[in-house]
C-alpha cells in the first residue's frame, strides 16, 4: 500500500474518501477529499477533508475548520479519483489508485494457516475492516477492470466476505474479482453454496496448493488438516461451476515436487481455469526463513520447465508470476506475466539496459538485493 505522511489538523478518527483536484458535482461532495496544491479555486463546503501541499495554504484554510492534512510529501503521487484513508496522525493510506491495474480490497490480515513463506504480517490489534472496505468499494471508479480480495485469509471474516462481494456486484458491475484464499473455508458445503448463490458474474477464486499430499502441504502452511480442507474446498467450488485458479509458490520445499503437484492437479482437477507458478516474495516470514526456503534459480528452472511442459501438453492454462525473463528459457517467456503489484515492483539498475524490460515482471522490491547477482540483461 502506498503511504504518504503529512501533519493532521481537525482529524479525530480515520477519514476515507475519493480525491479530487477540481470541483465535483453536488451529489458527490459527501465522499470527496479535495487536494489543494497551489491556491483555493473552488467552494469547499460539504467535502469531508482536504490534502494540502504546504503550510502557507493551510493558514488560509483555518477559517473553514475542515479535517485536513498539510505539508504532504510526494503529493504528486496522488491522482484525481484515487481513494485514500487519512489517519489522525497525518498518515495517508492510498487504498485505491485509479491509474493502476493492481488494486485490491484488503479484507483482513488474520489467517487460519501459518505458511512458512507468508509475506503478510498479522496485525493483532486489527479491528473489523468490513465497514471501511464497504466505504472503499462505494468510492471506487466503475471503470475499474479488476479488483483482488486478499489478506491474510479473506474467508476468516465469514459472512462479511459475502457483503463485500455483493457490494462489488451491485456498485462495480463491470469489475472482475479475484479472491485469493487458502480454500479451507469452502470445505464447508453450506458456506460454498451461499458464496455461489451471490451470483457475481465475473469472480475467480485463486487457491494456494503446495503439495500433492497432506504431509507436504500441511507442513508448508503450518496447519494440520489444511490439505484435505483445501482439496474439498476446490471440489465444492467446482460443483457450483466457480472459476478456480491454482497458485503454487516455488521454493526449496516445492521446487522438486512441481511435476508431482502438476500431475495431481491434472488427474483430479482438470476443471481449473488457470495454474500459476509463483516466485517467492521475500518479506516477513519468507525473509525470516530464507535460509531454508532459498533455491538457486539454476536448480529451480529445470523442474519448473518440466511441470509447465507437462501441463501445456495436456491443454492446461499455465502462467509464471514473479520470475524475471532473464532467469527463464526464452521458449517460456510467453507464459510469464507482469504480475507484481505496482507499488511493490522494482528493477535493479542493470535491468534498465535490458531490451525486454518492458515485458518483464521485474522483482518484488524486497527481493532486488537477493536476486541482483543472478540478473543478466538481455541485449
Amino acid at each position: 500500500m502506498l503511504t504518504l505522511q503529512g501533519i493532521s489538523k481537525n482529524i479525530k478518527e480515520p477519514i476515507i474518501g475519493k480525491l479530487s483536484f477540481s470541483p465535483v458535482e453536488k451529489e458527490e461532495i459527501w465522499q470527496t477529499i479535495y487536494v489543494i496544491s497551489e491556491s483555493i479555486q473552488h467552494e469547499l463546503k460539504g467535502c469531508i477533508g482536504l490534502v494540502v501541499r504546504n503550510n502557507e495554504i493551510e493558514d488560509a484554510l483555518r477559517q473553514h475548520n475542515l479535517p485536513l492534512v498539510y505539508n504532504v510529501k510526494n503529493i504528486d503521487l496522488l491522482s484525481d479519483g484515487d481513494v485514500i484513508e487519512i489517519l489522525p496522525n497525518g498518515l495517508i493510506n492510498v487504498l485505491y489508485r485509479i491509474n493502476s491495474d493492481d488494486n485490491l480490497i484488503f479484507v483482513t490480515s488474520k489467517c487460519d494457516c501459518k505458511c512458512i513463506m507468508c509475506p503478510q504480517p498479522i496485525d493483532y490489534d486489527e479491528g473489523d475492516l468490513t465497514e471501511l472496505n464497504l466505504k472503499l468499494i462505494s468510492s471506487i471508479s466503475t471503470s475499474t477492470k479488476e479488483l483482488a480480495l486478499t489478506g491474510g485469509e479473506p474467508t476468516i471474516v465469514g459472512n462479511d466476505l459475502f457483503r463485500l462481494i455483493l457490494a462489488c456486484k451491485n456498485l462495480l458491475p463491470d469489475t472482475s474479482l479475484l479472491l485469493l484464499t487458502n480454500g479451507r473455508k469452502f470445505s464447508n458445503f453450506e458456506y460454498t453454496h451461499i458464496f455461489s448463490s451471490i451470483g457475481h458474474p465475473d469472480i475467480t477464486i485463486g487457491i494456494a496448493l503446495y503439495g500433492d499430499n497432506d504431509i507436504e502441504h500441511d507442513f508448508i502452511v503450518g496447519s494440520k488438516g489444511a490439505f484435505n480442507d483445501t482439496v474439498r474446498g476446490i471440489i465444492n467450488l467446482a460443483s457450483f461451476s466457480n472459476p478456480i485458479e491454482i497458485r503454487i509458490v516455488t521454493h526449496k520445499f516445492t521446487y522438486n515436487r512441481l511435476l508431482r503437484i502438476s500431475d495431481f492437479i491434472y488427474r483430479n482437477m482438470t476443471f481449473v481455469k488457470h495454474i500459476v507458478f509463483m516466485g517467492l516474495e521475500t518479506i516477513w516470514r519468507a525473509r525470516e526463513n530464507l535460509k531454508i526456503l532459498w533455491i538457486e534459480p539454476e536448480e529451480l528452472i529445470p523442474h519448473l520447465e518440466e511441470a509447465i511442459h507437462y501441463l501445456i501438453q495436456r491443454g492446461m492454462n499455465v502462467s509464471i508470476y514473479n520470475i524475471p525473463l532473464c532467469l527463464l528459457p526464452e521458449k517460456f517467456w510467453i507464459y510469464a506475466r507482469k504480475s507484481i503489484t505496482g507499488w511493490k515492483n522494482s528493477f535493479d539498475l542493470k535491468c534498465f539496459e535490458c531490451s525486454v524490460k518492458e515485458e518483464c515482471s521485474g522483482l518484488f522490491d524486497s527481493g532486488v538485493d537477493i536476486y541482483r547477482k543472478y540478473l543478466k540483461p538481455i541485449y
